[in-house]
């Protein structure tokens, strides 16, 4: 049973960076500050209160849906979370705050359905186009300025013999790209920066960890694409760039042309 004359207990619930809501026979006992000020309430206010269903805070608070969000008139919405431990007269409530990944979900959905209503891949090798890849590029640096993610972005470029007649240049990128869905990580995304270049987006991967991506491409597979046959690439040429606090989408792609350090030949 919920004893509020336990002092270490009772501190730790105080200091809690989660909502306490205690209710006796309906009726409220003790919640914690975290919670009031979530309410944007005082404790008084509600001490010895009865929770009804017809009561909004009630319905709000102890309703069906988990998570529910909470409106407030001085600071921004907040969506909690609820567990409650049944005692044998008393129900403790508690409330964690997980807006953040409320706000995550949603944004995935939104970007799904905008995935949906689109034609993203590029018609050629199946890569995503790309004004869809700017686009994710965009929402990938929106949520590195919120959560300060690392995020990093990889130009592949390939010269090939001049003059190539289209078809031969068909086969052969599809060929690449088949290498570059086969070689990199599940959540990178590739695309078509030009008929010669690819750009992949590389979620959660600072710099140093990208360079650990370039040995695939002194890899047997990737240099088998560089043979003696008929219109295969003569060469190519890596860039590489990190996201850094003030970077747009065109000055990491302005970066990723001037990053010729990394250039190979095959």
């Amino acid at each position: 049973m919920f004893d509020i004359s336990d002092e270490w207990p009772m501190k730790a619930l105080e200091e809690a960076n989660f909502g306490v809501l205690v209710l006796e026979q309906g009726s409220v006992i003790w919640l914690n500050p975290y919670l009031a000020k979530l309410l944007e309430l005082k404790k008084t206010d509600l001490l010895g209160c009865m929770m009804s269903s017809e009561d909004r805070l009630s319905t709000v608070l102890l309703g069906t849906d988990t998570p529910f969000m909470v409106s407030r008139k001085n600071a921004d919405d907040v969506w909690l979370k609820r567990q409650v431990i049944q005692a044998e007269r008393q129900n403790i409530y508690f409330f964690h705050d997980c807006s953040d990944l409320v706000i995550i979900g949603n944004e995935c959905r939104r970007l799904q359905k905008d995935l949906s209503e689109m034609n993203p891949k590029d018609p050629v090798t199946g890569m995503i186009s790309f004004d869809h890849l700017v686009q994710l590029l965009d929402s990938h640096i929106s949520r590195s300025r919120r959560y300060d993610n690392a995020l990093s972005l990889l130009r592949i470029s390939y010269i090939f013999p001049a003059p190539i007649e289209a078809s031969l240049l068909e086969e052969k990128t599809k060929q690449i790209a088949f290498f570059l869905k086969d070689q990199l990580r599940w959540a990178d995304q590739i695309g078509m920066l030009d008929r010669h270049t690819f750009l992949v987006i590389l979620p959660e991967t600072d710099y140093k960890a990208s360079l650990t991506l370039l040995n695939k491409f002194n890899s047997e597979a990737h240099l088998a694409l560089f043979s003696t046959d008929k219109g295969a690439p003569l060469s190519f040429s890596v860039g590489l760039a990190e996201w850094t606090k003030g970077d747009s989408t065109q000055k990491m792609l302005q970066n990723i042309r001037q990053d010729v350090d990394l250039t190979m030949l095959a």
